[in-house]
């Protein structure tokens, strides 16, 4: 879905925007890093022993890995110079978490 809604604008959704803050952060500067990793997991996601590579990788390289995507992501805050600006974020925000609880509704 993001692969192709690039193709319109659409900015990416769902993990994506932290996997590109990760990797942005961690050295991957072009647009074919996404493509990449994407086809990676697609490759490794048809394989049946992804499971257990998984099981092997160590949870606190995950936590490191989702700090630093989480400090890239809210870098961008530090450019509000203004009252309006401010206001937008905040609805964006509190948009965005009332569209994540809804979710958690359906489940």
């Amino acid at each position: 879905m993001n692969l192709i809604g690039c193709c319109f604008g659409a900015t990416p959704c769902c993990h994506s925007a932290k996997g590109i803050a990760g990797q942005y952060k961690f050295g991957g500067m072009s647009g074919w890093c996404m493509a990449l990793l994407g086809v990676a997991k697609l490759v490794l996601g048809l394989d049946s022993s992804l499971v257990k590579i998984l099981d092997q990788f160590p949870v606190g390289v995950l936590w490191v890995l989702l700090l630093f995507a989480g400090i890239e992501l809210a870098m961008c805050s530090m450019d509000v110079n203004s009252k309006e600006e401010s206001v937008v974020m905040l609805i964006c925000t509190l948009f965005h978490l009332l569209a994540q609880v809804q979710h958690l509704n359906f489940l």
